[in-house]
Order: structure tokens, then sequence, then C-alpha cells
């Protein structure tokens, strides 16, 4: 199973615990329990936009054929073949709620939000690294010339200008937000 994870997630875990380095780095972070919540927060963020199929397959479409085994395969905890079968099937499902430019922004706002606030650590990194990982998907959107699948909730689909300086803001945001810690 672990090779199943390093193989579907090796860059967005490389990501996050960059991330999580660099968390602990800025903070001057010395207490083990911080950086313990640091490190977790972050690891746990790599996964977060995965609960799209797991909305998908048990609300939005549960009678899908797509949703159908991703069902049997968590009936039969058989977790491995779950996240192998969500990273070849991903392309596979439209207008996705968690992988989209509208929870994108809404993630923006939050990250912002839980920066500027008194929350834990743990939350921060959560809300990072979820936010780092779904720029690295918006990219990984563009590479495979699938961004309409990301601007699904637009009526109109960005052009290359309007897409680059939509991903320059969100890297600016996340400047800001380290900048912040």
């Amino acid at each position: 199973m672990l090779k199943t994870i390093v193989n579907v997630y090796k860059i967005p875990l490389l990501l996050s615990i960059t991330l999580a380095v660099t968390l602990i780095a800025l903070r001057v972070e010395r207490n083990s329990l911080t950086i313990a919540f640091i490190i977790l927060g972050s690891l746990l963020g790599t996964v977060i936009l995965d609960l799209d199929y797991i909305i998908y397959a048990y609300f939005l479409e549960p009678n899908h054929d797509f949703s159908k085994t991703l069902k049997t395969f968590i009936h039969h905890k058989d977790y491995s073949n779950t996240l192998a079968f969500i990273h070849f099937h991903k392309n596979d499902l439209q207008d996705k709620i968690l992988n989209s430019a509208l929870f994108q922004g809404v993630l923006a706002g939050a990250a912002i939000f839980v920066m500027a606030s008194n929350t834990g650590f743990f939350i921060k990194a959560l809300v990072l690294s979820t936010f780092v990982n779904s720029i690295y998907r918006l990219i990984e959107e563009h590479l495979e010339n699938r961004t309409e699948t990301w601007f699904w909730a637009l009526k109109t689909k960005p052009n290359k200008i309007m897409l680059y300086t939509y991903t320059a803001v969100l890297i600016g945001i996340l400047l800001y937000c380290l900048s912040t810690v």
C-alpha cells in the first residue's frame, strides 16, 4: 500500500513535505509537538482534494459505474486499489467540487483567514497544504490541456493570459500567507 501511495502522490507529497519544512523554518519552531502537528497537517492536506471522488461516489452520482466500483473498494477496505482507481480515473469525472476554481477561491480566502487568526498550526498547515496542492493540480490540468474542467463553474473559459494571471495571483496569495507565519 505504501508503494501505491508514493506512486500516486509523489509530487503532492513532495510539495507537502516542502511546505512543512518551510513552515517549521519560518517559525523557527523548537516544540516537537508543534512540529508534529505541522507535519501531520501538511501530509493530510495532500489527500483532502481527493475527497472529491468520495463526495461524487456517495452523494452526487451514487449509481454511476465509477461510484459503484469506488464504493466496492472502500467497502472491502482495499485502500491501495481505491487510491489507484481514483488516480487512473481522475479525468473521467466532470464538474468536480473540490478540484475547481470555485473551491480554489474559497480555499485562498480560507488560507488568508486562517493564517491571520490564532488557530493551531495543524489547521494552518492543513489549509496551506491543500491550497498548495490545488495550485499544483491546476497547473497539472493546464499541462494536460484540461483547464475547462477546472473552470466548469464559469460561463467562459479563461485564455492563457488570464490563466497565467490567475495562477500568479494564487501564488502571490500563497507567498503572502507564508509571510504571515
